[in-house]
């Protein structure tokens, strides 16, 4: 019980996504220590929808500094941001986003290989995305451009 309200001290505390990001940290650290440890406790309903937003918080902090690098046509370091994201936080509820722009970060550096993937991921995983039907064109172009015969 200690533990949990130790998280959710530190959960009140969190900033926005913008903003410093060492009590979403700790409120993390501490959720997650208590998740590990009462698997069945009757607060696990309370914990683990606080934990999922916390994280949230700190993947969208990282999403921002990736979205940051794209606008600026820093493709290289939205692309390093953008996977270490989905590396660190699989579940991230806004990977429509990332899947997005990583997508576009690598056709901008002409890997567009390695962006079908995203784009059908997005497709596959989000139904609802306000990135679906760009998502749904970029794979039809690459799939297109993938079958046109090269000129050697």
């Amino acid at each position: 019980y200690a533990q949990y309200k130790l998280g959710i001290a530190h959960f009140r505390q969190m900033r926005g996504a913008q903003r410093d990001q060492t009590e979403t940290r700790e409120a993390v650290k501490e959720l997650q220590a208590f998740v590990d440890r009462y698997p069945n406790s009757s607060l696990m309903a309370e914990a683990r929808p606080k934990l999922r937003e916390a994280r949230d918080r700190l993947s969208q902090n990282d999403y921002m500094v990736g979205y940051f690098y794209f606008r600026q046509r820093w493709y290289p370091g939205a692309i390093n941001r953008f996977k270490a994201l989905l590396e660190q936080d699989p579940g991230y509820t806004g990977r429509d986003a990332v899947y997005y722009y990583l997508g576009e970060s690598l056709v901008k550096q002409k890997r567009e290989a390695e962006a079908l993937p995203l784009y059908e991921k997005l497709v596959s995983e989000f139904e609802r995305s306000e990135y679906l039907v760009e998502a749904q064109r970029r794979i039809a172009e690459l799939k297109q451009a993938q079958s046109k015969p090269t000129g050697d």
